[in-house]
């Protein structure tokens, strides 16, 4: 790996860390290089939770001129620590089965005396 690949992977590996802990202070983050490719696997870590999010170094490397991507990668970051601290909504959309109406089948009116 060439001397100015690393020092890009350390400074990626530096915003990172800068990007979780405004999240959150109490998350716990591990950055791993992804092997022959230019990728961030992170780790995301609270008590027993953890999640992962991975994200291309060129993307990490961009936030450091531009603030929308830097709110970008942040909002990318956060996306992946609520998804694992906090569990989806239940789905409100249940089945409603018909009943029977009570005392079984009525008989049908409307054709009595005229």
């Amino acid at each position: 790996m060439a001397e100015a690949e690393q020092e890009a992977r350390l400074e990626a590996r530096r915003i990172i860390g800068d990007l979780v802990r405004s999240i959150d202070r109490r998350l716990g983050v591990e950055v791993r290089d992804v092997p022959g490719e230019g990728r961030l696997q992170v780790t995301l870590s609270h008590g027993s939770r953890h999640g992962q999010v991975e994200l291309r170094l060129p993307d990490v490397l961009a936030t450091l001129d531009d603030t929308m991507a830097r709110n970008a990668m942040r909002l990318r970051i956060k996306r992946a620590a609520d998804t694992m601290l906090f569990r989806g909504m239940p789905d409100h959309r249940i089945q409603v089965k018909p009943i029977a109406p009570p005392g079984g089948q009525a008989p049908p009116r409307g054709r009595g005396r005229r």
